[in-house]
């Protein structure tokens, strides 16, 4: 992996990275990167995937924004950014997610884990189970709980199997150690 932090890197956030903890670090990634940036909101990452050209106004946006540039494009470390900026080297998800885990040293905190909304990445709202009649199948209505509610797109998520499974990814293909 490639990681460069630009020669001024107090312009792009108030404390220097390593005063930050993991787990407050927010990225955008390039289109690149759909399936690592969805890993990294079900993480509870504020994950900003951009499906846009990977150029100037995408690294000045990310700069703004105070975020981490993940891309698999190696030509951007050669690029002048103020930012920090990570090449990913790895092809498939599974590698992409222990790649950035582990160099960046990111916390996996299973009371952030389903946060954020995976395709939005906006931050889940709790809602009553009363409010989600008719937007989940009946089955779900009556076992699952708690819900929540993405503001931005409307998804509903509860605790189920597709969580269970995303635990045992985890375990697989990172790191981090998982109750």
């Amino acid at each position: 992996m490639i990681d460069r932090l630009g020669p001024a890197r107090r312009s792009f956030q108030r404390r220097p990275m390593a005063d930050i903890e993991s787990a407050d670090y927010k990225f955008t990634t390039d289109v690149n990167l759909g399936t690592l940036a969805r890993w990294l909101r079900i993480l509870g990452y504020d994950t900003r995937f951009d499906r846009g050209d990977v150029n100037r106004d995408f690294l000045r946006r990310a700069q703004q924004e105070e975020r981490i540039v993940l891309t698999r494009k190696r030509d951007m470390a050669k690029r002048q950014f103020r930012g920090r900026l990570v090449v990913i080297e790895q092809d498939q998800v599974r590698g992409q997610l222990k790649e950035v885990i582990g160099k960046l040293g990111l916390c996996v905190d299973m009371n952030r884990f389903y946060r954020r909304c995976a395709l939005c990445n906006a931050l889940l709202e709790r809602v009553p189970t009363r409010d989600v009649e008719g937007l989940v199948p009946d089955y779900v209505y009556h076992q699952a709980g708690p819900f929540q509610r993405c503001p931005g797109c409307g998804k509903i998520y509860w605790s189920g199997a597709h969580r269970a499974m995303a635990i045992e990814f985890l375990r697989q293909h990172t790191p981090v150690r998982l109750p």
